[in-house]
C-alpha cells in the first residue's frame, strides 16, 4: 500500500468533520478546511510522517458499508433523542469511563472521531486503555449504548 493512503484517509476524516461543523459546504468552507490535509499529504511526502494502513482494511467492504451505517445511525438517534431529552429539560450530563480494547492508533482515531461527531457525545480523554467520553445524556449504565458494537467492528477492520 503506498505510504500516503493513511494521511489521505485521515485528511478526508479531518476536511469532512470541518465542513460537518461548520454545516455547509460553501467554497469559504471547503477552501477554510483544506489547509490541514494538504499538510499532512505534504508531510508524508516529504517522508516526514507515516501513517500506516494496512492493506486488509480496504478489502473489508462490508465492514466499512457496517461502520457508516452504523456511525449514520448513531447520529440520527442522537440528534432525535438530545433534542427530546432538551426540550423535555432532562439532560443529565456526566461522564463515563470506557476501556477500550482497540490496540491500533488507527482504529483508535476512528473511535473518538465517531464518538465526536455524535451530538450529545465528547471523546475528552484517552489515558492508556481508559476513555473518557463526556455525554450530554449520561447513561444509566457504565458504558455509552452502542459504543461496543462500534469498537468491536474497528476491531475487526484494525487489530
Amino acid at each position: 500500500m503506498a505510504p500516503w493512503l493513511g494521511a489521505a484517509v485521515i485528511s478526508a476524516l479531518l476536511w469532512g468533520s470541518w465542513v460537518a461543523l461548520w454545516r455547509q459546504a460553501s467554497l469559504p468552507v471547503l477552501l477554510g478546511g483544506v489547509w490541514l490535509p494538504l499538510v499532512l499529504l505534504g508531510a508524508t511526502a516529504a517522508k516526514r510522517l507515516r501513517v500506516p494502513f494496512p492493506a486488509r482494511a480496504w478489502l473489508r467492504l462490508d465492514l466499512w458499508g457496517a461502520f457508516l451505517f452504523l456511525m449514520a445511525w448513531r447520529v440520527l438517534w442522537a440528534v432525535a433523542s438530545t433534542a427530546w431529552a432538551i426540550l423535555r429539560g432532562q439532560a443529565r450530563p456526566g461522564v463515563v469511563a470506557f476501556p477500550l480494547r482497540l490496540r491500533s492508533d488507527m482504529g483508535r482515531l476512528l473511535l473518538l472521531w465517531a464518538i465526536t461527531v455524535t451530538p450529545g457525545t465528547i471523546a475528552l480523554l484517552l489515558e492508556g486503555d481508559l476513555l473518557y467520553v463526556h455525554c450530554l445524556r449520561r447513561p444509566a449504565g457504565p458504558a455509552v449504548p452502542g459504543l461496543e458494537r462500534l469498537e468491536s467492528l474497528l476491531k475487526k477492520l484494525w487489530d
